[in-house]
């Protein structure tokens, strides 16, 4: 029995901090979304298919623009044409491949194109896809005439939210009245810095991710208690402290409940240890602290949320 509660304190001792702030980095907020899609119908292989998708990324990144994200309507895509495909005369043969490559950027929902860009170039390979490879990894980001046509573009979805925040923020609000919370804020990532509500967007961010936590940290709890309940014993406790282990940014009312859990499972081993497991509180310097650390963490539910939803159909193949 000694062992046991032994055990049983050594596993509620080593709970993860409940108030450590797990959100990933948010490096890309109020970055334009232009996501990389590489057309299935072009016939490229593995190899070639990865290097578009690289060179597609390579691209927006370089242009100011996350490639993947909150907000999955734009859309920079690539047609890769074979001019000429022949062995080489050497020992041994190598494939040899002259393309042309166009990028384009648009609006991939309703098909509408807002620029283009098109060269070619030559590549090398053990195999034709590896040749093909080696001419899409060739193209520069950096080429002033494709910044241009990415610039071009860019400008086009920058007008686009000019039109639209105001209805985004409207239909988010009544997201989130219905209770549909990740769905708001993932509405509200898509408003790019540069745009007049993005101070408003961030704000409600920060206002629904706070209230969605608060949700998801006391179902933990609950789930924790649940557990512990159940089977009060090592396992249960580890299971708790697993659990507790997932809160984010818990606020006061969550700090004590689960502070009261974990005293309630360190009254069990009382008798053979006077150490107790002690929930530090969360330290914050402002309220400006707070908004910007709830708004990363809602980062990470919103793009979760995005990645969640079916598989878009874009309108983009007479491009």
């Amino acid at each position: 029995m000694k062992t046991i509660f032994l055990s049983l304190a050594f596993a509620v001792l080593l709970c993860g901090n409940p108030t450590a702030i797990k959100a990933q980095s948010a490096n890309d907020i109020g970055m334009i979304c232009l996501n990389p899609v590489v057309p299935e119908n072009d016939g490229l292989e593995k190899e070639s298919t990865a290097m578009l998708m690289t060179k597609l990324q390579q691209i927006a990144t370089a242009n100011g623009m996350s490639g993947a994200g909150f907000d999955n309507r734009f859309i920079i895509t690539s047609h890769i044409q074979k001019l000429k495909s022949e062995q080489t005369q050497t020992m041994p043969q190598k494939n040899a491949v002259h393309v042309s490559i166009g990028i384009y950027v648009g609006d991939g929902l309703d098909g509408t194109l807002y620029s283009s860009f098109s060269t070619e170039a030559k590549g090398i390979g053990n195999t034709e896809d590896q040749a093909i490879a080696a001419a899409i990894k060739k193209l520069n980001p950096n080429l002033p005439e494709l910044q241009m046509t990415i610039a071009r573009g860019k400008g086009k979805i920058l007008e686009y939210y000019d039109r639209m925040s105001p209805n985004i923020i409207r239909t988010a609000k009544a997201s989130a009245a219905a209770g549909r919370y990740d769905e708001a804020m993932n509405m509200l990532f898509a408003i790019p810095m540069t745009n007049k509500d993005f101070q408003t967007a961030q704000s409600l961010i920060a206002q629904y991710g706070s209230t969605s936590l608060e949700k998801k940290n006391l179902d933990l709890v609950r789930q924790a208690r649940s557990a512990w309940s159940s089977d009060p014993t090592e396992g249960g406790a580890g299971q708790a402290c697993a659990i507790l282990d997932k809160l984010e940014m818990p606020s006061a009312k969550v700090q004590a409940e689960a502070k009261s859990l974990q005293a309630e499972m360190t009254a069990r081993i009382k008798a053979v240890s006077d150490r107790e497991f002690q929930l530090e509180k969360q330290k914050v310097q402002n309220e400006k602290d707070v908004q910007i650390a709830t708004v990363r963490a809602a980062a990470s539910v919103a793009k979760a949320y995005a990645q969640s939803l079916p598989k878009v159909v874009y309108r983009y193949y007479w491009w």
